[in-house]
Order: C-alpha cells, then sequence, then structure tokens
C-alpha cells in the first residue's frame, strides 16, 4: 500500500537538531546553558509517549489513583518548572535520544502533574517548543475555555505544528471520590468543545481502567466525549503500588477486583491485568470514536507520520486510519545505518527489525525506534553494561 506520508530523512534529522542545538546556544548565557544542562530533560530517556515534558512540578488534584507519590512529587506546594522555554528546549536538544521535526521525537506533556495549573507558562513553553515542529501532546484536566483553546490552536498554526490535546475522564459517578479536587467531568466536556470549536482534534483519554471501580461508566463517557466534540479516544490501563491501594481503601472503594488479578502489591508500580480493556475499544469503535491503546498513536495520527515507537510492526497498534505500514513508511536501511553510525550506533537491519549491537546511552533503543520506524532489539549484554555504569 502506498503511504500519504512525507518521507522520513534520517541524517536530515540529525542535522536540523545540530543547527537548533548551536542556535540556541547562542541565545542563552553560559549560565542559562549550564543550568539546561544539568536538568533532568537534557538525559531523560523517551517513553513510547514520547519525552516527557514538565511545565508543572507537583499536583494539588490529588486523585486517588494518582502514582506521583510513588516518583517522588507532592499532592501540593505545585510550581512552575524553574527553567525558561528557552532553556527547557536547549535542554531538550542537547539529550542524546531527542530529535526535532515533525518526523522527530514526540512530545508529552502532562505526565506527573497537570500542565495547565499555571496556563501562562504551559502557553510559554508550547511556544517555544512548537518551533522545533515536532508533534506535541498535552494530558488535562483542568478546563480550557475557549479563550486558552484558541490561544493553543493560534500556535499550532503559527508553527505548522501539530498538537494533540488529550482530555482525561474516567468517571461522571464517583469523581467526588477519585477526583474531588479536580475540575469535575461536566468541566472537561467543555474543554472537549473549546478545544474542537477552535479546530483542534481533542481526544478523551480513558485511563485507567479500574476493576470494580469505573468500569461500569465506559459507555456513557464514551457518549458524553462523543457528544462534546472528541474525535477519538485513548484507552489506558492501571498501575498501582501499595500506597495506591491503601489510599482507595481509605476512600470506602472496593479493591478486591485489583488484588485478585495482582500476585504482588507493594512499592513497584505494577500494571492491573484488563481484559475489559478490548470491550471498551469495541463500544468506543460502535460509537464512531477512533481508538488507540496507547498515546503516542493518536499523536502520530494527529500529524499524519508513521509512529515513531512502531506500534504497527510490535506494538499495541489498532489499525487506526493513520494506516502506518511497513516498508511503505519506514525509511530505506542504508539510510537508517548511515544515520545511526553518525550517532555511533551499531546495528544490523533485517526488515522491519533493527538489531542494536551496542547501547551507548539510556533510551538509545527508542531513539533507533524513531529514526527507523522498526522493531528494535538490543543485544542483552550492551543493555546490561549500560544499566550497570548508570548505578
Amino acid at each position: 500500500m502506498k503511504s500519504n506520508k512525507e518521507k522520513i530523512n534520517p541524517m536530515e534529522l540529525i542535522i536540523k537538531k545540530s543547527e537548533l542545538f548551536s542556535m540556541y546556544g547562542e541565545e542563552l548565557t553560559d549560565s542559562e546553558k549550564e543550568r539546561a544542562l544539568r536538568d533532568f530533560h537534557a538525559r531523560r530517556p523517551p517513553r513510547w509517549c514520547g519525552l516527557t515534558v514538565h511545565v508543572t512540578i507537583n499536583c494539588p488534584f490529588q486523585c486517588a489513583y494518582c502514582y506521583i507519590e510513588d516518583m517522588g512529587f507532592k499532592f501540593d506546594g505545585p510550581r512552575p518548572y524553574p527553567l525558561s522555554s528557552k532553556e527547557l528546549v536547549y535542554a531538550i536538544l542537547s539529550n542524546p535520544c531527542f530529535l526535532p521535526s515533525r518526523h522527530g521525537t514526540l512530545i508529552a506533556i502532562g505526565a506527573v502533574s497537570e500542565p495547565f495549573i499555571f496556563p501562562s507558562k504551559a502557553l510559554e513553553y508550547l511556544r517555544e517548543l512548537a518551533k522545533l515542529g515536532n508533534p506535541i501532546q498535552f494530558s488535562t484536566k483542568q478546563y480550557i475555555s475557549k479563550n486558552l483553546a484558541e490561544k493553543i490552536a493560534s500556535i499550532a498554526i503559527e508553527y505548522n505544528t501539530p498538537i494533540s490535546p488529550l482530555i482525561t475522564i474516567i468517571t461522571m459517578q464517583k469523581y467526588d471520590i477519585l477526583e474531588r479536587f479536580a475540575p469535575p467531568p461536566e468541566k472537561r466536556l467543555d474543554s472537549i468543545k473549546n478545544l474542537r470549536d477552535a479546530g483542534l482534534k481533542p481526544v478523551l483519554f480513558l485511563r485507567p481502567l479500574i476493576p470494580g471501580i469505573n468500569l461500569d461508566e465506559i459507555e456513557d463517557i464514551l457518549e458524553a466525549a462523543k457528544d462534546s466534540g472528541a474525535v477519538g479516544v485513548v484507552i489506558g490501563g492501571f498501575r498501582v503500588t501499595r500506597r495506591i491501594i491503601n489510599r482507595l481503601e481509605s476512600l470506602g472503594l472496593n479493591t478486591v477486583l485489583i488484588k485478585e488479578r495482582l500476585k504482588i502489591i507493594d512499592e513497584k508500580q505494577r500494571n492491573v491485568p484488563l481484559p475489559e480493556k478490548k470491550i471498551a475499544m469495541n463500544k468506543a469503535k460502535k460509537k464512531g470514536l477512533i481508538t488507540w491503546a496507547s498515546t503516542c498513536c493518536a499523536n502520530s495520527w494527529n500529524a499524519n507520520v508513521p509512529c515513531p515507537s512502531a506500534c504497527f510492526i510490535d506494538g499495541p497498534c489498532t489499525k487506526c486510519p493513520n494506516f502506518c505500514s511497513y516498508p511503505a513508511d519506514t525509511p530505506n536501511a542504508s539510510e537508517v545505518i548511515k544515520a545511526l553510525q553518525e550517532l555511533n550506533i551499531n546495528a544490523k537491519i533485517k526488515g522491519p527489525r533493527v538489531l542494536m549491537l551496542n547501547y551507548p546511552f539510556k533510551g538509545a533503543d527508542m531513539l533507533v525506534r524513531n529514526i527507523s520506524r522498526r522493531s528494535v532489539k538490543v543485544v542483552k549484554k550492551f543493555k546490561r553494561s549500560i544499566s550497570l555504569a548508570s548505578n
């Protein structure tokens, strides 16, 4: 099948990164550059959703199912991220895993806090990040007014950068228990409408699905989001720790089904098996919503690029209208090898798969996925050696 997407040129991404890094370096003072290079954005490895970008530290919404406390963040004292927008971008451009442009690394905002607690800071970051051209996705529970939606849309238009909004709604009935400090679901439905009216393509983020707690609400949530203007839905899983289980039980919620599905519950975040996820996807499709199992796929669809995480080869692909495919949407093997050599990565390519023969830095496998749009396997001894070196 012939692709309707622009062909990826791996070397162009590398050259563009070098040019942008030099440009931002000239705009910052030495102390600003040093501060940026010390920041975690300069070395954070990307996840499947992309490179996570923090606008806010700590989150006051205190959702009962949230795991940020297990990651060292707090449920109070929210504050804007300390870097300026140019320092942030300079830090990101110094990250060995990051590549700029529409075919570069996905950017994911809102992973560990609510990004629109400080809307002016969120817009400042969005505007500067948009200059890179990368697909940007933000997840939010905050109310997005018509005015704010129009400002976000104007940034996307001004810089010809795709911005994908994810609006989290997981309950209509138990909101006052699970999310009592967040804006009510009705306001989030208004956010969907405002974003759609502004010309963006809002997506419902139905995550987490919590056995015994919110699974009976799925159909109503899907219908309400569709009526408000959502174009699709990302249906996500549920990670728990002992802290989260204790919190749910302290609120009088029944956790029996959750416990039955996990052999171990401790301080480590563990995924709860969710066979209901497929059922929820089928319900969404019947309602005319585009359905994704991963946020990277929604972001890629919005940008009309093949998924940089290569979900269409070995990930949770749902065969959405983006129609990512091999070999139509993957660059030539020779071009990939040349680009990887430039990055000091040794690899062999066989069809839709890349075998990494070294692992020079943490997250290199996600970078290879991005450049090659193929699945990746790392020779175990190399990945183990870099892991030991980083400890």
